[in-house]
């Protein structure tokens, strides 16, 4: 594995039982993120990037089953590492940043309390020192008058500066990876761009990779450098960002970038929705989960699902039609 490799996941399945029966909701999809890259994983609700990214941190529900052939953050096996020994993790080497500030933050704690608390946990701070810690990453979120504000409680925060709290707390130990779950979901666009820009600083202040989940392909295309597409909870297509937006080669990423504005906003063109729904993760397809909503399916798709398929520098698509579907794509794109 490259020196250059921090997180390295290999064929993670996690399953949810419910009453109803199992939910496969990730499928078998490998993974990897770089010492100090900015990656993006991006699809429709349901399609397994929340649960990948919670299946990495360990942080599932009693019902969750959890498997891989590795899981490999800095040079250690996490899978071989007990509940106990993954709470050392948790907060100070992987930081999280949640998508509702408000159901995350405890609202019977100040601020001050909430980003002390790893701080004292895994860098043994004492009071005073978490103290000035916390105050100085207020200030570094963009939050005036720091030392004030860590004695106020969440309700006393609007929207935006809860999310630079939360912000807060995930670098407060310095971590080496963070992974942001859709984080500017709840925001207006103004505050959106603000959160997205702070991120962008910290990641450059303290070199740590990030992970960011999204549905949203225009904060994709303002933030990340690489781009995994998920779909049904699986891989279909993972590349650096300019070959996703601009040489696309799944038809699911084709539809998802037909369904937003222009990337620059230069020019306006007709949305094209994706016709259909997400498929059943109880009962899921035995060949691609997108057939049932593709132009191209061919018998083999109903089947078969394919193994990503290396195209170049890095890009890799799961398509039956891989290599011919993404040049005729190119074309089409090139002449819209």
């Amino acid at each position: 594995m490259s020196e250059e490799r921090l997180l390295d996941v290999k064929n993670l399945r996690t399953s949810f039982l419910i009453s109803s029966g199992v939910v496969s909701a990730v499928r078998g999809i490998d993974i990897h993120v770089d010492r100090g890259e900015f990656l993006g994983v991006v699809g429709e609700s349901g399609c397994g990037k929340s649960v990948s990214m919670l299946s990495v941190m360990r942080l599932l529900e009693d019902n969750a089953l959890m498997k891989a052939d590795s899981l490999t953050f800095d040079g250690t096996d996490l899978m071989s590492y007990s509940s106990k020994e993954m709470r050392r993790i948790q907060g100070n080497d992987i930081g999280m940043i949640f998508q509702d500030p408000m159901t995350s933050l405890n609202p019977l704690y100040t601020i001050g309390n909430q980003i002390m608390e790893p701080l004292r946990i895994h860098k043994k701070m004492s009071g005073a020192e978490a103290r000035r810690r916390a105050a100085e990453m207020l200030d570094l979120v963009g939050i005036s008058s720091p030392e004030q504000r860590l004695k106020q409680y969440p309700h006393e925060f609007s929207g935006g500066m809860r999310q630079r709290a939360m912000i807060a707390i995930a670098m407060c130990c310095n971590p080496k990876l963070l992974i942001a779950d859709e984080p500017t979901t709840a925001l207006d666009v103004t505050i959106q761009a603000q959160i997205l820009e702070l991120m962008k600083d910290m990641k450059e202040k303290f070199a740590t990779a990030t992970v960011l989940i999204t549905h949203d392909l225009g904060v994709i295309a303002s933030t990340c450098t690489r781009v995994v597409v998920m779909y049904g909870g699986l891989v279909m297509e993972s590349g650096m960002a300019e070959d996703i937006f601009y040489r696309p080669g799944h038809p699911y990423t084709i539809g998802l970038l037909n369904s937003i504005s222009g990337i620059d906003g230069a020019e306006k063109k007709k949305l094209v929705p994706i016709p259909g729904s997400p498929p059943d993760l109880m009962n899921p397809p035995a060949g691609c989960p997108f057939m049932a909503r593709c132009d191209y399916a061919m018998r083999i798709c109903a089947s078969s699902h394919p193994v990503l398929t290396s195209l170049e520098n890095g890009h890799s698509v799961a398509c039956w039609l891989t290599h011919s579907f993404a040049s005729g794509m190119r074309a089409r794109l090139e002449a819209r």
